[in-house]
């Protein structure tokens, strides 16, 4: 396996790192994968096992921060005609709809590299991203689409009614104010730092067009309704982002996944949220899921 470290620009100059995981032998398979709320292209261990059972198997693996990396984080801006400008990114800060210009860049990188076979995962706050890019753009460059640990991320936030009202209310005050990037006063699960319009862009009225919500049976999970690649979900029972039964969820998941020309949902056992004790499990799953799209 040879591994090389890479930064690229997104179409709004944002300077993003990531690294190429790539086969002894070429190959134009490769899976490019989106990391989750607050994370980062290296922090799961599961990330490890996917690049030697995806390489072993002839398989690259593409793995970049996107600009909801870590809590906050200070990155280049880079346009041309203008000095390099450092601005604030990270989960406090970032805006749902602007991870399509992370994946697309993500994808001119891969295809830029030669490879034409190009599949493309999530994992948490990565799914309903990449889920997003592929309803937003249809782009016919993509084989196939992996969801590990789909997150009901604005289902467990909407579950605590009175916490969730209050937050919106106070980021829509700060918007009114023309203060949008202020933080709110209470972070998201005790956990997270969120700006005003990041706190509306995930969790405010408009969400559900974009960020599944299980919790809420009337959703219709519209991204996943216009998906027509090959899709695949995989989570643990003891994920602790699910609010409903793991059962419930895939058949949601299956019902809004008609449009799709194959569908496998899979049960990884008793894994967590970030496949801890399971990571070759998933990295066997993966793998064979690609490969037997690529036979």
């Amino acid at each position: 396996m040879k591994t090389t470290f890479h930064r690229i620009y997104t179409e709004d100059g944002l300077e993003l790192h990531g690294l190429l995981h790539e086969p002894d032998q070429p190959t134009k398979a490769v899976l490019v994968h989106v990391h989750g709320m607050g994370g980062n292209f290296y922090e799961n261990k599961f990330v490890d096992y996917l690049a030697k059972e995806l390489t072993d198997a002839g398989i690259a693996l593409c793995v970049f921060n996107n600009r909801g990396c870590e809590l906050i984080k200070d990155t280049y801006k880079i346009v041309e005609g203008a000095k390099p400008e450092m601005v604030r990114v990270g989960t406090a800060y970032e805006i749902f709809e602007e991870s399509v210009l992370d994946i697309q860049r993500f994808i001119k990188f891969v295809e830029d590299a030669g490879f034409s076979k190009i599949h493309l995962s999530g994992h948490s706050l990565g799914c309903p991203k990449t889920a997003y890019y592929i309803s937003e753009t249809q782009d016919e460059r993509i084989s196939s689409l992996l969801l590990m640990s789909p997150s009901d991320m604005l289902g467990l936030v909407r579950s605590q009614p009175e916490q969730c009202k209050k937050s919106i209310e106070e980021a829509k005050q700060l918007m009114s104010a023309g203060k949008g990037q202020q933080l709110l006063s209470d972070w998201v699960w005790g956990e997270y730092p969120t700006s005003a319009q990041t706190y509306l862009s995930l969790f405010g009225d408009d969400a559900e067009d974009a960020i599944f919500n299980f919790y809420n049976p009337d959703d219709k999970l519209e991204a996943l309704s216009k998906i027509k690649i090959p899709t695949y979900a995989v989570m643990g029972t003891k994920d602790d982002a699910l609010v409903v039964p793991i059962e419930e969820t895939f058949s949601r998941m299956e019902g809004a996944l008609l449009n799709s020309s194959k569908v496998k949902t899979e049960i990884l056992g008793e894994a967590n949220h970030g496949y801890r004790g399971h990571e070759q499990e998933l990295a066997d799953s993966v793998t064979a899921w690609i490969r037997g799209l690529n036979t």
